[in-house]
């Protein structure tokens, strides 16, 4: 029979300040999964800790004592390299649980107000032919993208984000970065699309920039043509034209308000609604 006399000692040791150590652990462990899930850090991480798993597995099947020396003394290297590498997710959850709360961090923003600013900034922007490119920031982060451009950091309005597109104004040919209810930055250099659709041939690189950065993350994109005054919305890879103000608005209801969005966006399965 199996001895369980070690177990039945940990269970008696184990008291109230042990399990306010395991919920904290368990808290801290979540939150940072909730934080880089669905970004690339989160692809980083999973390598990283593929590569751990091996050196454990190798280091205990041969009796390594140099490798097994280096697992047990390089937690605290790793805590510090995680913080390193993994800065522009940890400050944007950091800066998410300042300006909401531990709630607002649990439930995820509400995008009322910038939903309001897109629509009416743009459909201005689309009446007098003044060509412009917004992206939003979802779960993927974006930071590498941000400090191409010219950080803003601004609550978003109507007026902030038609006037940044004005035309001949120093940042009206790149694209405006959105973050939550801030405009995070300007001037921003985006990914050209690596494939077009077959009616895509005559897009023009602000429609390439608006496919190419939905084609490498989860953001999405908002493009005005600059030539006839259309609307059109990028999400997977994909540009799809939409007809008037009020369609604009229920697509970016649909896309960034509804539950159902978020968890058709986790299983890949997302697409602007017809």
């Amino acid at each position: 029979m199996p001895d369980f006399s070690h177990a039945r000692e940990i269970v008696e040791q184990f008291d109230g300040s042990s399990a306010i150590d395991v919920l904290l652990i368990a808290f801290v462990i979540f939150w940072t999964v909730r934080l880089l899930s669905g970004t690339r850090a989160m692809t980083q991480l999973r390598g990283a800790l593929l590569l751990l798993l091996v050196a454990v597995l190798l280091g205990r099947m041969f009796d390594l004592t140099v490798v097994n020396f280096l697992v047990r003394n390089s937690f605290p290297a790793l805590v510090i390299g995680a913080a390193i590498i993994f800065q522009p997710e940890l400050r944007r959850g950091l800066d998410r649980i300042g300006r909401t709360g531990l709630q607002g961090w649990l439930k995820g923003p509400r995008h009322t107000e910038v939903i309001d600013s897109l629509v009416r900034a743009t459909s201005q922007m689309a009446r007098d032919r003044h060509g412009g490119l917004f992206v939003i920031e979802r779960e993927t982060g974006l930071q590498d993208v941000i400090e191409t451009g010219v950080p803003v950091d601004a609550r978003v309005s109507p007026e902030l984000l038609a006037g940044i597109f004005f035309p001949n104004s120093p940042l009206h040919d790149m694209a405006t970065v959105l973050r939550g209810d801030r405009v995070v930055a300007a001037g921003c250099v985006l990914p050209l699309a690596s494939e077009l659709p077959r009616d895509g041939r005559g897009l023009g690189t602000r429609h390439r920039a608006a496919i190419g950065i939905t084609e490498q993350t989860d953001a999405l994109s908002i493009v005005v043509s600059e030539e006839t005054g259309v609307i059109s919305v990028g999400l997977a890879g994909r540009l799809t034209h939409v007809a008037n103000e009020r369609r604009l608005r229920a697509v970016l209801e649909w896309l960034l308000e509804t539950s159902a969005a978020a968890r058709a966006a986790r299983n890949g399965q997302e697409e602007v609604p017809a």
